[in-house]
């Protein structure tokens, strides 16, 4: 069975290092956690990039994330249809640096890059990682987009890069079908 993988952000170096691309820098810690044990080829196609491991699929969307679900008809076209063994990957301004949740589904919970995706699919029923980012950031207290536009500290980068460790260990739990185990293992403060 294939699986597709997308990893939530926004394209071009600007937002590289920043809280709200943590999706995209979840699949590039995967990808070198990978590179020593797998056959991973490079894949490209209209509004993505992205990478395969055998039969699955990793995407980045370069649509930018308040548009990340308009990829869909592109990946689908090039790679069929396989949003049944859909895991999607994204930041959540909700949890504290440190933290993760994985669930097998559920609303956007006011994040435009999930919205997205659930609009395009007309469904929320897929699996979903969730990674804080919040780390001192009161909510009402200034410009969210701001906040989650910004660039990890080098002490956040620390912390960040454990967690990402944990998500690459969860994603490959989920595509074994051993869901309900990452749960149990990882919803929880982690850091």
């Amino acid at each position: 069975m294939r699986n597709l993988v997308i990893g939530l952000g926004n394209p071009g170096p600007r937002y590289v290092f920043t809280k709200h691309n943590v999706g995209f820098l979840a699949l590039d810690k995967y990808e070198e956690n990978k590179k020593n044990i797998s056959n991973i080829k490079k894949i490209s196609g209209k509004n993505f990039e992205g990478f395969a491991i055998e039969n699955d699929i990793f995407i980045k969307p370069l649509t930018y994330m308040n548009a990340s679900g308009e990829v869909l008809p592109y990946v689908f076209k090039k790679f069929g249809k396989i949003e049944e063994s859909l895991l999607i990957i994204y930041d959540d301004i909700w949890l504290n640096l440190g933290e993760i949740r994985i669930r097998k589904s559920g609303s956007d919970g006011g994040h435009n890059g999930l919205k997205s995706i659930i609009g395009i699919l007309k469904s929320t029923d897929f699996p979903r990682i969730r990674i804080g980012i919040n780390n001192g950031y009161e909510h009402g207290s200034g410009n969210l987009a701001n906040y989650v536009l910004s660039p990890f500290t080098q002490e956040e980068w620390i912390i960040l890069d454990k967690v990402l460790d944990y998500v690459t260990t969860s994603i490959d739990l989920i595509l074994e079908g051993r869901i309900n185990e990452a749960m149990n293992k990882f919803n929880k403060k982690i850091i």
